[in-house]
């Protein structure tokens, strides 16, 4: 039976996800982990924050690659030279080794001038005009949508007061992946209404019901599972938050179907089997990790 079939790709596709994102989550955490330890590895090379700016400087260039299929015009080289100097400078604030550099909201302000300097003295020796305003927006675009915003990741691990960063960084990525599993179940199970078809037409409301139901459980869960980690996220912050996170993660995985379908491509890239690429793994945590930080900040937790 056809349908048959197609619910059974389907459920390989959903295993192969839930698989491949278990793996590299748990291998993110791990590293972190041995990098607050002292490993002897991570000690010298920072394994985790190379791992971030890697993912992030891939999950940019699928976007700007993206734009180019759908035959726009973008400056590559100098939005991933600006988002590869982001994550060194953020690095080089909150984690360097070697002694820290300040970085401020002013800094960035730089870097975003030079985004623009570089794309527009680009288009002065190449003396084009046409395209150029859509070029540099989209250049522009790109660095803010993945590398500036993937980058409080960073900031969440390191800025963090007492080393908290480590449990916190993993309660807000199980939130948000943890949002997208129970939305799958929900939807897979339940799902009648349609929440956005002209966007991503298998996403239904009683998905995104069970995903935020999801999140919630578990995000209290987590806190009353891990006491000493998580402890100062009781009460009703934890409930905020499951509530706050899994809402986010949803726009933010809706954005980047916006992006994809506006691209007219299926999945960003081929950067890990099973979930698509580097832009599909990252795009809910592009809205759930500046938002859980700004908690963070509020709450005078950084």
């Amino acid at each position: 039976m056809p349908g048959g079939n197609v619910g059974l790709e389907g459920s390989k596709m959903f295993g192969w996800r839930l698989l491949s994102s278990l793996v590299l989550w748990t291998l993110v955490i791990a590293l972190v982990a041995l990098r607050y330890t002292n490993g002897v590895f991570l000690r010298y090379t920072n394994g985790v924050f190379l791992l971030i700016a890697v993912v992030g400087i891939a999950a940019q260039r699928e976007f700007y690659l993206s734009q180019r299929a759908a035959g726009r015009t973008v400056f590559l080289k100098t939005g991933l030279l600006a988002g590869a100097l982001l994550f060194a400078a953020t690095y080089m604030a909150v984690a360097s080794p070697y002694g820290k550099f300040p970085i401020t909201f002013t800094g960035e302000a730089v870097l975003i001038l030079l985004v623009i300097l570089g794309a527009l003295t680009r288009r002065v020796f190449e003396a084009k005009i046409e395209g150029s305003t859509e070029a540099m927006a989209l250049t522009l675009f790109g660095f803010f949508y993945v590398p500036y915003l993937l980058n409080y990741a960073i900031k969440i691990l390191f800025c963090v007061s007492g080393g908290a960063g480590i449990p916190l960084l993993a309660f807000a990525v199980a939130i948000t992946k943890l949002t997208d599993i129970g939305a799958y179940i929900a939807g897979t199970l339940f799902g009648r209404h349609k929440l956005s078809p002209l966007i991503s037409p298998k996403k239904t409301w009683e998905g995104l019901v069970g995903g935020v139901l999801v999140a919630l459980v578990a995000s209290v869960g987590l806190v009353k599972w891990f006491p000493q980690a998580l402890g100062s996220l009781a009460g009703i912050h934890a409930w905020i938050l499951g509530l706050v996170l899994s809402g986010v993660s949803v726009i933010g995985d809706l954005g980047e179907s916006v992006v994809k379908r506006d691209a007219h491509v299926k999945d960003s890239g081929s950067f890990i089997p099973g979930i698509g690429g580097a832009l599909d793994l990252v795009d809910s945590l592009l809205f759930s990790l500046p938002v859980f930080y700004g908690y963070l900040v509020l709450t005078g937790r950084v």
